[in-house]
């Protein structure tokens, strides 16, 4: 019972050094949850679908680039670990 009534003391501790005794939870992390003034959604400005085909073929290329890039390496090592097993037999 002696490491529950340390645990209690300890929270109470910790309460009185907030700022008035008060406890409000979740105000220290990131955003906080009671902090809402001065909220903006992000509008996203409006584009000619010329400029959206455009930047979807870009995306695509890029990321059939990125996959060929991991096919590679992703094939070089295993053939590399292969040989390497091979040759310990």
């Amino acid at each position: 019972m002696g490491s529950i009534s340390s645990m209690n003391a300890t929270i109470n501790n910790n309460r009185k050094l907030l700022k008035n005794g008060k406890r409000v939870p979740f105000t220290k992390m990131n955003g906080g949850s009671s902090n809402t003034k001065g909220y903006k959604p992000y509008v996203l400005p409006k584009l000619q679908p010329h400029v959206l085909r455009r930047v979807r073929r870009k995306v695509k290329r890029e990321n059939r680039k990125l996959l060929i890039k991991k096919l590679l390496i992703t094939t070089i090592v295993l053939l590399v670990l292969l040989y390497w097993i091979y040759q310990l037999k």
